[in-house]
């Protein structure tokens, strides 16, 4: 597929959890994240105004999972160890359904410089 359009929001996360190998961090301090998505189309999927979908859908979308993501410690609004492994596959899911052919998730921890992509399965 031809074009890649990525929509990206910010916020403050608090995740909960200590680092595996250095803790830096005590649990439920404040981080930034970077919540960023793909969405992947073909030329021949442009409409006749030259796009494939409304960014500001999108960018509304990430907005209310931003709200969702930084209104409590992340051990507390996930059944399951909230690593940003599991959290960008969780909010994959959630999105996949809403956002047509949405080709991954993005979370980057800001305050420690990673980065974790979660791509659809067939991508």
């Amino acid at each position: 597929m031809p074009y890649t359009v990525e929509v990206e929001r910010r916020f403050q996360a608090r995740q909960g959890l200590r680092a595996a190998v250095r803790s830096v961090l005590p649990p439920g301090a404040t981080v930034a994240v970077l919540l960023r998505v793909g969405i992947t189309f073909d030329d021949d999927q442009l409409t006749d105004r030259g796009w494939f979908f409304d960014t500001d859908v999108v960018a509304d979308l990430l907005a209310e999972c931003c709200a969702e993501l930084s209104r409590e410690t992340w051990t507390s609004l996930f059944p399951f160890r909230p690593t940003f492994e599991l959290v960008a596959r969780e909010l994959h899911g959630r999105l996949a359904s809403q956002i047509a052919q949405l080709a991954y998730v993005e979370l980057r921890d800001e305050s420690l410089g990673s980065t974790t992509r979660y791509c659809a399965p067939d991508q």
